[in-house]
């Protein structure tokens, strides 16, 4: 088999790892799979191309572990078809906060919170008609310390997987966030069962309602950090 050959049996063969996928990822997986053959023929000597590509495996299945890596062109397509993911897309991700300005906001935010609700000590609230407990404040840094540490975590992914995560951030997470805000704001509703339930029941429904689906089957891939 001459060289051209061997070369046409690596473009096919790259063609057909990397048909469902859109032209960055693909020119990448193409990058990373070239350099691994020509790594594994230069460190053998008499290897060839085509028992380089057999070590490989199949494109099928090379492909199909692709998949859990990649987001294909159907997964984007529908991205860019999804308004606000679209516009996550287009502003692209930004950094995270320093920390110190992260917890100095959560800091800030219960202090502000706390005195709404039920003052602090020596303090009066300034809406609220509740005593002043430390629960209030414990409460309300759970909540903040929970948003902001998913918030982070969603950041640090690529921008495909970041955009899919923060499309689901406030839609899943609003339900979490009212259960721990009930015993804050409204403690009265803790204490009676019919109205915690009705409370709970239409912070799900909200959720279920507004949930984007499509979004939930590509989160296993996007915490994964897809590209």
């Amino acid at each position: 088999m001459t060289p051209a050959d061997l070369n046409a049996e690596l473009a096919a063969y790259l063609d057909e790892v990397t048909a469902p996928f859109p032209e960055d990822s693909a020119a990448r997986i193409r990058a990373d799979l070239t350099g691994h053959v020509l790594e594994a023929v230069a460190a053998r000597d008499g290897l060839e191309l085509r028992e380089a590509l057999a070590a490989l495996g199949p494109a099928a299945e090379v492909r199909a572990a692709l998949k859990g890596q990649f987001f294909t062109r159907a997964d984007v397509a529908w991205l860019e078809r999804d308004g606000q993911l679209r516009r996550l897309l287009a502003g692209g991700a930004t950094a995270p906060a320093p920390l110190w300005q992260s917890a100095l906001g959560c800091v800030a935010g219960v202090g502000l919170l706390t005195w709404l609700v039920c003052g602090w000590p020596g303090i009066p609230a300034l809406i609220g008609s509740r005593d002043f407990t430390w629960a209030v404040p414990a409460l309300l840094l759970l909540e903040l310390v929970l948003l902001e540490s998913v918030r982070r975590l969603i950041l640090r992914q690529p921008a495909r997987s970041a955009a899919v995560l923060h499309r689901m951030y406030g839609t899943l997470l609003a339900p979490l966030g009212f259960a721990l805000s009930l015993p804050v704001f409204a403690p009265g509703v803790v204490t009676e069962p019919l109205l915690l339930a009705a409370a709970l029941g239409a912070a799900l429904l909200w959720a279920y309602l507004t949930r984007p689906r499509e979004a939930l089957t590509l989160a296993g891939k996007a915490w994964r950090g897809a590209r």
